[in-house]
Parts: structure tokens; sequence; C-alpha cells
């Protein structure tokens, strides 16, 4: 299907909504301000939810609920089966730049916690049943786009012009490790074991300790 009108709010909005699949019904974000249900078998849309902007964020699928930012600077939780909000929770506005706003960074949900970035340069951790901010990380002016990876009990992540690695531990917002990159992270860290995988804007993929942070090689 073809939403009848796409949109790009500035030229870093580089990311398109994934798909997640759940109990035969696809979710994915659109350009036209929806999330979308389809029955993964027909096609045929089950509901569409209606955000204030882009939804270029790929949803989260967790005990019957998707989780998903727009870029209207809010995060939703919607009943999958019926598309009914459960809760939204509101990042950051910017009313002089207007490029600190809105939710580019696709959600981990981990142990009952909903852990999203956000273009107003915070990593938020929410309580998935009722989005009760439980923590935050803030990178000072930095765009956080990088979807999270959580393992072993730390969230792990990295900001864009800043140029770091973080990792914080998941329950308390804690910082485990913040570590000075080589170049700006827009992708999304893969955890193997005790190694991270991250691509970076130089073109490079570095591989890095987990604790520590430390550079292994790229």
């Amino acid at each position: 299907m073809l939403p009848k009108n796409q949109t790009i709010p500035d030229a870093y909005d580089v990311f398109l909504s994934s798909p997640v699949v759940a109990a035969g019904t696809v979710y994915f974000g659109s350009g036209d301000g929806h999330v979308y249900a389809l029955n993964a078998k027909s096609g045929e849309v089950q509901w569409k939810f209606k955000t204030g902007n882009v939804v270029h964020a790929s949803p989260a699928y967790a005990d019957g609920v998707v989780f998903f930012g727009s870029w209207d600077s809010w995060f939703y939780a919607v009943d999958a089966r019926t598309g009914q909000q459960k809760w939204r929770f509101h990042g950051g506005e910017d009313a002089v730049l207007h490029n600190q706003v809105g939710f580019q960074s696709s959600p981990a949900v981990v142990n009952g916690i909903v852990y999203t970035g956000c273009r107003d340069s915070n990593l938020y951790a929410l309580d998935a049943a009722t989005g009760a901010e439980k923590w935050r990380y803030n990178a000072n002016g930095s765009w956080i786009i990088s979807s999270p990876a959580v393992a072993a009990g730390k969230v792990i992540f990295g900001t864009s012009d800043s140029s770091l690695y973080v990792v914080a531990d998941a329950a308390t917002g804690k910082v485990v490790a913040q570590v000075q990159g080589n170049a700006y992270m827009f992708s999304s860290p893969a955890v193997a074991g005790s190694v991270v995988f991250t691509g970076i804007l130089n073109g490079s993929l570095e591989a890095r300790d987990l604790d520590s942070g430390a550079l292994l090689w790229e």
C-alpha cells in the first residue's frame, strides 16, 4: 500500500519505519503521520492511528502493545488489537531552531521498560504500562536518533554530533561508560556477547567492549 502523502521534516530525516510482525499483524509507521496495522496474510487494514507528524521510527511490540514515537514529539503506546491509545509521553520542544524535536529512534522494550532516544537530546526510560518517566540521559544538545540496544542489564546507544558511545544501567540510568567516538553515531548498535558493533558516519564499523567502551577494532 502507498500512503497519499509522504513528507520529510528535514534533511536528516534519513530513516524510514521498518515493520514489526506479531500475532498475524504487520505494524509500521508512515510519512503520512499514521501507524498502520495490516492483516499479514491479506494486507487488509485493521486500524490506523493518527499522530501529529511523520512516523519514520520503527515500532516495537510487547505484551499486546505497540510502542512508537512520532516527529510530533510525542511517544505513544497503542493497543495492538484495537489501535486505541493507552498512553503518550511528550518529549522536548524547540521553538527557536525547530530541529531539536521529534522521535527518530526506534524503541526497545525490556523488563517492562521502554527505552527510546529523541532529537531533544534525551534517551528516555519509560514505564511500559503507564508511560511514566523512570529516568533520562541528556546529551547536552546532541540528538539521540540511534536506537538503543539492551543487554546484560545495560542500555547501549550513540549520540549524533557529540559522537559519544554511552552505556547506562538499564534500571537506574547511571552511566557505566561514556567514550568519545570518531564520528557521528546515527546507526543502531548490535550486541554479540561482550562486544558492541556500531556503524559510524566516517564509513567505519566499530567494535567496542560492552562494559568499558574501549575500541577493539575499526
